[in-house]
């Protein structure tokens, strides 16, 4: 029953049901839309005052309900959508096309969404909503995606390459050359295709470093951060056997020249969806004994061992080169007693390495496979 203390207009509001309303709308919509629905333009502002919508652009919204809960990645598909209403025509790229594809997110995911389009454009500044870009557009170049129009995955990775930080592009590449979506072959020849374009000498640095064989996107970024910092990248996913061939793990790194291992532990690696009090909080515990007993094997074979966080890395790389130069001035491969395997690069390399940017340069130590498989190394002392 209306309450005669209240205006007309406030009853009204009362009485319709936004959140139901809501429901039959797309999870981003405009002003038409929700007219449809039967939200007209003053109940829909009047929910954005009141927290059940929240506003993505002039004219574009989504439900608190769908915004809120949202994962970083999430949030950035919402505001891919606000975009493509806002600019039909353009295609989503670099770092937001790389989240449409499945990729890793960067490290500090930019605010606002990144298009291209292939005629001329005002770019707008990073704080808006989105970025535009003018650049080619051939037709192997666009894909479609989740319904939206994207660069191609190739196109996405060498720009990303290009513009994003260089630790946030290779772990993207790492990622889609690891999942098959790009070969080396097939990125020569976008990059040959941006001869020119600006900050292109910067991929041209990260493609003799990209592994698809480094197993996930803190590997790639953490070595990478390394790497800029003067220490060469470890070899990836390597198996570790004692003298008498029982199978101890595998290590994310090793770095052969001074038998040191590398092990870039991700949160996500130990605790997941972790409640301390509750069977999560148990599991973690047993994993990390369990980490702990075979970090432990691993030493007892004569390998050093260096290990670190996301927090530390992303805080001070620089700590992080120095325990890794300091274990590689104590280590002596010649004190290894076990065997090695070595995980199959699954593509070449796409160029001849080139030295990092600034410290130390040291000389790889070649060692070969042996057998069919390419098992254990020759050179490795299996006792």
């Amino acid at each position: 029953m209306a309450d005669p203390d209240l205006p007309l207009a406030r009853q009204r509001w009362l009485m319709i049901d936004v959140s139901a309303l809501l429901l039959r709308l797309p999870r981003v919509f405009g002003l038409r839309e929700a007219d449809q629905a039967g939200l007209s333009a003053r109940t829909l502002e009047r929910a954005v005052r009141g927290g059940l919508v929240h506003r993505l652009a002039r004219g574009v919204f989504v439900a608190d309900a769908v915004w809120r809960p949202g994962s970083p990645r999430d949030r950035h598909l919402l505001l891919v959508g606000a975009s493509l209403r806002l600019q039909p025509r353009a295609v989503v790229s670099h770092h937001s096309a790389a989240l449409v594809h499945g990729l890793p997110i960067p490290w500090r995911l930019p605010p606002w969404v990144a298009m291209t389009t292939s005629g001329s454009v005002r770019t707008a500044t990073p704080h808006t909503l989105l970025r535009l870009e003018p650049g080619g557009l051939p037709r192997e170049a666009v894909a479609v995606c989740a319904d939206m129009a994207v660069t191609s995955v190739d196109r996405t990775v060498i720009d990303c390459l290009r513009e994003l930080p260089l630790a946030d592009g290779v772990a993207i590449a790492d990622a889609a050359l690891r999942s098959g979506l790009v070969s080396p072959s097939s990125l020569r020849r976008t990059r040959s295709g941006q001869r020119g374009w600006p900050f292109i000498t910067k991929a041209d640095r990260a493609l003799p470093i990209l592994d698809g064989r480094r197993e996930n996107w803190f590997e790639s970024w953490s070595f990478t951060r390394l790497w800029q910092l003067g220490i060469e990248p470890p070899e990836p996913q390597v198996e570790v056997y004692d003298r008498r061939g029982r199978f101890l793990g595998r290590v994310d790194g090793l770095w052969r020249d001074g038998g040191v291992v590398a092990e870039a532990d991700g949160s996500g690696k130990y605790l997941g969806e972790f409640d301390p009090d509750g069977a999560s909080g148990v599991a973690a515990a047993r994993i990390v004994l369990a980490e702990k007993v075979r970090e432990d094997r691993i030493r007892d074979c004569g390998l050093e061992f260096v290990r670190w966080g996301v927090d530390e890395m992303g805080r001070d790389p620089q700590a992080v080169a120095s325990r890794v130069e300091r274990a590689r001035e104590r280590g002596d491969f010649g004190r290894f007693r076990g065997g090695l395997e070595l995980t199959p690069a699954r593509h070449p390399r796409l160029l001849a390495p080139r030295p990092p940017f600034e410290g130390p340069n040291r000389p790889q130590t070649v060692v070969s496979a042996q057998g069919a498989g390419g098992n254990l190394l020759a050179g490795f002392a299996i006792c």
